[in-house]
């Protein structure tokens, strides 16, 4: 860690002043598909709720985009019933989704292929997590 850049000297009270080592690590980049994963269509809960845990490739069109302005997160919805998936950018990933000329609420509408992890979380239903743009292209 020598090669490390100093961060600013901090004066915390009662302990002086101390500086501490930045680093930044690059979010991993997926591969842009993932060939081994057969497509499975958005509106078949079933056999996406069989893969939770893994990796799925998912297919299909977004039904409504939704936006906790509280949160800043957006919820990419399969279907118009709390069954069907979605797919949900934290906050943390928006600006990401932006920079590469994908807003969220963009998607609304659209024919999609995406790739992630399938949670089939017990309060939220289907989702899948898009951490990065290069998880999701528009078909059409």
């Amino acid at each position: 860690m020598a090669d490390l850049p100093r961060a600013d000297s901090v004066n915390t009270e009662g302990l002086g002043t101390q500086s501490h080592r930045v680093a930044f690590v690059p979010l991993v980049q997926l591969a842009e598909k993932t060939p081994d994963v057969p497509i499975i269509p958005a509106r078949d809960v079933e056999q996406i709720r069989s893969l939770a845990g893994n990796q799925a490739r998912i297919r299909g069109r977004v039904f409504k985009v939704g936006h906790s302005a509280k949160s800043n997160t957006y919820f990419l919805n399969f279907g118009p019933s709390r069954e069907a998936l979605t797919a949900v950018i934290f906050a943390s990933a928006v600006e990401l989704f932006e920079r590469k000329k994908l807003p969220p609420a963009g998607f609304d509408g659209k024919e999609v292929e995406m790739h992630g992890t399938v949670k089939d979380h017990p309060q939220y239903g289907l989702e899948v997590i898009l951490e990065t743009p290069a998880q999701i292209r528009i078909l059409q």
